[in-house]
């Protein structure tokens, strides 16, 4: 399961080009802390968002149980018209438009579109992988399927093997993989046992054996 990712192409600098000066000057800024709700999915306002700073959880929640979608990064982009609850992991910014501005922009400037097209598509392709991981797979194979997939998109390949600066902490991971700290905490322990990953720090895992993993996905 990963992150919604855009074009190879940094939406944040072409927005911040000199270029693009008049079309970055119609979003307003936005500032939130870490854990804060923001953009609740009953709200009235229809906009479009790009995170600008910071790391925001897309989740879906029903009664007590709650569904994380995807993390957004720097660079990302989403929109509040959605049933989904967004949640600061970290002190985050914004840029937010008016969808209906928004469609002038992407109107105006096709690269936009394309942008739009990738988030929609990762976004369906990670809301299958969860509905899949949920109804076929245990907690075992969905947290190796996270780290397989992660490692693929951002992993740094070191004498010791690939690591992986998550960002994330057990609870954080607990919570995309659709299980409860405890578990994901236990079966952290048991692949560090088995020597299959270690852990450089609360954030940063190394996994010495991605094979095994593969063979769990």
């Amino acid at each position: 399961m990963s992150r919604m990712k855009l074009t190879n192409a940094n939406l944040l600098e072409t927005l911040e080009s000199p270029e693009y000066a008049h079309v970055l000057a119609l979003f307003m800024e936005k500032k939130a802390r870490k854990k804060e709700i923001v953009f609740p999915p009953h709200g009235h306002e229809n906009n479009v968002i790009i995170v600008k700073g910071g790391r925001v959880r897309v989740y879906l929640a029903f009664g007590d149980k709650e569904f994380t979608l995807s993390i957004l990064e720097p660079g990302d982009v989403f929109s509040t018209h959605t049933r989904a609850y967004l949640q600061c992991l970290e002190d985050s910014t914004f840029l937010v438009c008016g969808a209906e501005r928004f469609l002038q922009i992407i109107t105006q400037y096709p690269a936009f579109t394309l942008s739009i097209i990738q988030v929609l598509g990762n976004l369906l392709q990670n809301s299958i992988t969860i509905i899949n991981g949920l109804a076929f797979k245990d907690v075992t194979e969905r947290l190796a399927e996270f780290f397989v997939h992660t490692a693929e998109e951002k992993g740094i390949v070191t004498a010791e093997g690939i690591k992986l600066k998550l960002g994330l902490n057990v609870e954080q991971i607990a919570m995309l993989v659709g299980a409860s700290r405890q578990t994901v905490s236990a079966l952290l322990n048991d692949l560090a046992k088995a020597g299959i990953l270690y852990k450089v720090d609360q954030r940063t895992i190394v996994i010495t054996n991605m094979e095994f993993l593969r063979g769990l996905v």
